[in-house]
């Protein structure tokens, strides 16, 4: 083989290699985190008109270590009806759409580590937790509490 040739070997594997790794990596991501939501979260309408939205959000499912960590790559609605949750495109293979009913949260903690400061959902179905930061985490847990008289969670 010639250099000509291990270029375009080059060429052309490293991007099929790339595009095979991240289907690898969003695929066990689905599968560790994700569908586990599926079976009773899973919504197949598009996501209502006037729901606020909150894109590039944080969101951590299970605890750390061990969580799935969807740092910076999670869109998230809210609307009186409850919780939307797509990731961005680059990250939506395996990841159909999330809803969450406000009816179906059992309880929010708030927390903090150093100075991130966050929000942890408990279900009453059985379900890993969930954790939001930043401002969708803040607007997660007003309208919980709007909903509930204003009691913590």
């Amino acid at each position: 083989m010639n250099e000509t040739h291990l270029v375009w070997i080059f060429a052309v594997g490293f991007p099929l290699f790339f595009v095979a790794m991240w289907l690898l990596v969003t695929r066990v991501l689905s599968f560790v985190g994700w569908s586990k939501y599926l079976p009773a979260f899973a919504w197949d309408r598009p996501i209502p008109a006037d729901a606020r939205r909150f894109s590039w959000a944080t969101m951590v499912i299970g605890r750390f270590p061990g969580g799935v960590s969807y740092k910076n790559a999670m869109n998230i609605w809210l609307d009186q009806r409850g919780i939307y949750l797509r990731p961005p495109l680059f990250f939506r293979l395996f990841h159909p759409p999330l809803h969450i009913g406000w009816d179906q949260i059992a309880a929010i903690e708030p927390r903090k580590t150093l100075w991130i400061k966050a929000w942890s959902l408990a279900f009453r179905r059985d379900v890993p937790i969930l954790t939001f930061g930043g401002g969708a985490g803040q607007a997660i847990f007003d309208h919980w509490q709007a909903r509930h008289g204003g009691r913590p969670a």
